[in-house]
């Protein structure tokens, strides 16, 4: 799969709350983290070299958007090529047509985990009202 995506529907957000809860648990993790901002949204890639890399790929990295506004709004997550620096257009493309920019990877338990451990956190975090 290339991609997993979650869609809500009337839960309010705070999207900078999001997005900082979303760095910080890369961060906690190890990663290297950036963001970019879009009037549709925001991307988030988390990096991790050493024994990851074959996993990832050279380039490779977690990648997740959010699209939408505070009240509805779709989150994706998965992997798709590091961006060095902010490219409108590349932007554009992962958030809407992510076919074209997410990879398809290798199951492995370990991005498996990952993505799990992420999304009951960013869910938990929605369910609380903490954002």
């Amino acid at each position: 799969m290339r991609f997993a995506q979650r869609d809500y529907f009337g839960k309010k957000i705070n999207m900078e709350g999001l997005k900082n809860i979303i760095m910080d648990f890369f961060a906690e993790e190890g990663f290297r983290v950036k963001w970019f901002s879009h009037p549709d949204g925001f991307v988030i890639q988390a990096h991790k070299g050493g024994v990851f890399r074959p996993i990832l790929g050279k380039d490779g990295a977690f990648t997740l958007t959010v699209e939408g506004d505070e009240i509805n709004y779709k989150v994706r997550i998965g992997i798709a090529k590091w961006m060095e620096n902010q490219n409108e257009k590349r932007i554009e493309k992962i958030l809407h047509h992510p076919s074209t920019e997410y990879m398809e990877v290798p199951e492995s338990l370990w991005t498996y985990e990952m993505e799990h451990h992420l999304w009951h956190y960013v869910e938990t975090q929605i369910d609380l009202g903490a954002i």
